[in-house]
C-alpha cells in the first residue's frame, strides 16, 4: 500500500501516506512535500511475494520485478529471497482485486488499499516493515483506521477491522481500530491541511531527530526564543 507522499493537486484531499509521515514528524512532511517521490522497491517486491500465486519461484518473481522495476538492481535479490522464505509457510491473505483505490470525500483522505476478498468481505494491507512482537505499529494502527473510514464512507463491505501482513517476518495480524486511532487520524489530517496552506509545525515532544536527513534544515526555521530578540 503506497501512494505519493504529498498530493500536487489539493482537490485530490490528502494521501493516507502523508498522515503517516507526519505522524511521524509533522516537520518531516514540512520538508518532505516538495520533494517528488521516489518508487518504493522493498513495497514492490513483498506487494509481489503477497500476491503470488503458491509455488512461484525467485527466478519468476525476479524476472516480473525487472519488468516492474526496469532499474532494479542485483543487491536487492536477496531482500527478494528473505521474504520467499519468511512467507513459505504463512498463511498469505487471499485476494480477488489489488491496489484498490479508496477515498473519504467527508474526511478529505484517499489511498491505495492492497487486497480485498469479495468472498468473505475482507481486507489486507501489506507491509514492508518487520512485524512487532505483539499487535501492530502505530503507524499501522493509524492507517488501518484511516481506510476504514474510507471503506465505511463508499459503504463497501463492512468491517471492523484490517489483516496486515508483515512478508519481511512471514506475519499476519487482524487489528481493529480504538476510537483513539480515529481521533489520531482526524488530528493529522488537520494538521497536514495547516502544513500546506504554508505553516511551519512545532515539533512533537519525541522527534526522530537523530535519524532525520532535515535535521539541519529544522533548526535553521526553528522560531526564535525571546531571550534572543531582548539581546538586540
Amino acid at each position: 500500500m503506497t501512494e505519493p507522499c504529498y498530493s500536487k493537486n489539493p482537490d485530490n484531499g490528502i494521501a493516507i501516506s502523508s498522515l503517516i509521515r507526519a505522524f511521524h514528524c509533522p516537520r518531516q512532511y514540512f520538508f518532505y512535500k516538495d520533494i517528488p517521490s521516489k518508487p518504493a522497491i522493498q513495497y514492490s517486491i513483498c506487494k509481489l511475494v503477497s500476491c503470488a500465486e503458491k509455488g512461484s519461484t525467485e527466478e519468476e518473481l525476479w524476472y516480473t520485478l525487472h519488468m516492474i522495476h526496469p532499474e532494479i538492481s542485483e543487491d536487492k535479490r536477496h531482500f527478494l529471497r528473505d521474504c520467499l522464505m519468511a512467507m513459505e509457510h504463512a498463511p498469505v491473505r487471499p485476494w480477488t482485486e489489488t491496489d484498490i483505490s479508496v477515498r473519504s470525500e467527508r474526511a478529505g483522505i484517499h489511498g491505495l488499499l492492497d487486497k480485498y476478498h469479495a468472498q468473505n468481505g475482507e481486507y489486507t494491507l501489506t507491509r514492508c516493515t518487520m512485524a512487532p512482537k505483539t499487535g501492530c505499529w502505530a503507524e499501522d494502527a493509524i492507517r488501518t483506521a484511516a481506510f476504514l473510514l474510507c471503506i465505511e464512507e463508499a459503504g463497501a463491505v463492512k468491517t471492523p477491522g484490517i489483516y496486515i501482513e508483515y512478508v519481511r517476518s512471514g506475519i499476519i495480524r487482524y487489528y481493529e481500530p480504538t476510537p483513539k486511532d480515529r481521533r489520531r487520524v482526524l488530528h493529522l489530517i488537520q494538521q497536514v491541511k495547516e502544513i500546506d496552506n504554508g505553516e511551519f509545525p512545532h515539533k512533537p515532544l519525541n522527534p526522530p531527530c537523530s535519524r532525520c536527513r532535515f535535521s539541519d534544515r529544522c533548526a535553521q526555521n526553528a522560531p526564535r526564543r525571546l531571550s534572543f530578540l531582548l539581546k538586540k
